[in-house]
């Protein structure tokens, strides 16, 4: 829902101007779910899907990366050759911990 037509909701439009940054907007728990929560609340679907983003788990691996908003994702060091990503990192799960808070709350809704 939030991917189609969220975005384009008002109430989408004035957090994202206090929260300009796509990236606190996508790893702070309680924008998530507040996020997530809009498109229910204005349409009361049968359900919610989590506002994130695909790129979100690669700082957890050692990928770090800016989402500039007029190219999008920019990759700082891109990962290329298979030398690069045997040097990838575990997935470091403290860093997504915001993915978990988020579905926790909201699973309460």
């Amino acid at each position: 829902m939030m991917r189609q037509a969220g975005r384009y909701m008002a109430s989408y439009q004035a957090l994202s101007k206090r929260h300009p940054s796509f990236r606190e907007r996508s790893e702070t728990t309680d924008l998530i779910v507040e996020i997530t929560l809009q498109p229910w609340h204005a349409f009361a679907p049968d359900g919610v899907i989590l506002f994130s983003d695909i790129l979100t788990p690669l700082p957890a691996i050692g990928v770090p990366f800016d989402i500039s908003e007029s190219k999008g994702p920019v990759i700082q060091s891109p990962v290329r050759t298979e030398e690069q990503v045997r040097e990838l990192v575990p997935i470091d799960l403290d860093k997504l911990q915001f993915v978990g808070e988020s579905l926790k709350i909201l699973r309460s809704e």
